[in-house]
């Protein structure tokens, strides 16, 4: 896969030629890392709607800096190709959005994450009169056990410029909006470090501090009264969840999940599910009024670019209709 795997071969490659003759490695590196991140929006805004090579340029990167015994840099290349530094945008009113890199790539190389291409399509536009900051984070529990979500997001759930915050990934057939996630992990699928949830704990019960339920605060009955019929037919308000007591059941309100130990959230109980409930439950500690919630998109198997940018339409509309929705920043 070349032309996916070695896009972005060239940002390595000058990496690599400025570590050679570097004093300053901190400084070679960040410009590489950024560069990756630059490249990769610009790719899927105006060329070929793919996340992959982001991923795979990532990874190239970080070779450069074994190869050099440099790595301890790793996780500035982390932080700058994921777009967790500051805000860019001063005080004007944001959207933040946030997708996955791919996974699944043990049994199937070709595996995009449209949640990934969605979030680089947006990024830095102006949707209605917020700018977008997009995010990409990692399909790895090591990472989240480390309070990837939480560093990344605390500075900008607490900044007032902050209007509206979106985590997206790849889900089932159709667009969900995740109403309860949970404090759940138990997903068979591994990660992309092919760790499975039972090799992190017997049974997930994370160092968080919060209930076994959340719900997101999305304006999503004025979303559905704005859309048009053709996309609504395409989205669910997902209150599917399960617990130790009831079993699966369709929640109606969180207060009748007050006290329910969870074994799956609306949002299932891998990653995307853990990621919408660290970012509310993060909230919730700040005391902010953000509108925040989960948007799982329909999944792909393999790279399908016709799909993918017709679903980005549907996707783009809803952010669209949330960001009219929003009120101004606090």
């Amino acid at each position: 896969m070349p032309n996916v795997v070695d896009r972005y071969a060239d940002i390595a490659l000058r990496l690599e030629q400025d570590l050679k003759q570097s004093a300053t490695p901190h400084q070679s590196v960040s410009a590489a890392a950024s560069s990756l991140w630059e490249a990769a929006c610009i790719d899927v805004q105006t060329k070929t709607f793919d996340d992959r090579s982001l991923y795979w340029g990532r990874l190239s990167l970080q070779m450069a800096l074994f190869t050099h015994h440099l790595e301890d840099f790793i996780p500035t290349v982390e932080q700058l190709s994921r777009n967790f530094g500051p805000h860019r945008f001063g005080s004007e009113p944001q959207a933040i959005v946030t997708g996955f890199d791919p996974f699944g790539l043990n049994t199937n190389l070709q595996q995009c994450n449209p949640s990934g291409a969605f979030v680089l399509a947006l990024n830095g536009l102006k949707i209605g009169n917020l700018r977008v900051k997009s995010m990409i984070f990692p399909v790895r529990y090591a990472d989240f056990d480390g309070f990837c979500v939480e560093n990344a997001l605390e500075p900008i759930i607490s900044s007032d410029s902050t209007a509206l915050v979106l985590t997206v990934s790849m889900g089932r057939e159709s667009f969900d909006l995740e109403r309860f996630p949970a404090k759940c992990r138990g997903a068979k699928r591994p990660d992309n470090q092919d760790v499975s949830a039972n090799q992190t704990t017997d049974s997930f019960d994370p160092p968080l501090d919060g209930p076994s339920f959340l719900e997101f605060s999305l304006p999503i009955e004025e979303m559905f009264s704005r859309m048009s019929s053709s996309s609504l037919s395409r989205i669910s308000d997902n209150r599917h969840i399960t617990t130790v007591e009831d079993g699966a059941i369709e929640a109606s309100d969180l207060s009748f999940l007050n006290g329910k130990r969870a074994v799956l959230g609306s949002g299932g109980n891998f990653l995307s599910n853990e990621i919408s409930y660290r970012a509310l439950n993060l909230q919730s500690k700040l005391g902010t009024t953000i509108p925040m919630g989960h948007i799982h998109v329909p999944r792909v198997a393999g790279y399908n670019e016709n799909q993918a940018r017709q679903d980005f339409a549907t996707f783009k509309d809803m952010v669209s209709v949330l960001a009219s929705l929003v009120s101004s920043p606090r």
